[in-house]
């Protein structure tokens, strides 16, 4: 079921993952030009050369650069609890 979607929605995902990135690597320039190249040229690859299977190594680049973002607010969230935590131990 998830395959047709992929295939459907393949450019709408490479510039949902090139948007994600450049949003959310501002913190690295370097890394942010260089991820940038990288999942442009997959994804030209890809569409020039019909590789179906390219959709899913799009996406999959996509959940993986979302679930860094998330990694990070959680780290932050469980922080802020400890923080919290050894404040009410005082």
């Amino acid at each position: 079921m998830l395959y047709p979607i992929l295939i459907e929605y393949y450019w709408y995902f490479a510039i949902g993952l090139l948007v994600t990135t450049w949003f959310c690597r501002q913190t690295t320039p370097e890394t942010r030009k260089n991820l940038l190249y990288l999942y442009g040229f997959l994804a030209s690859l890809g569409f020039l050369l019909a590789f179906d299977w390219m959709g899913g190594v799009i996406f999959g680049l996509l959940v993986l650069e979302w679930g860094r973002v998330l990694r990070g607010v959680l780290d932050r969230k469980a922080d802020q609890l400890n923080n919290r935590k050894m404040d009410d131990n005082d």
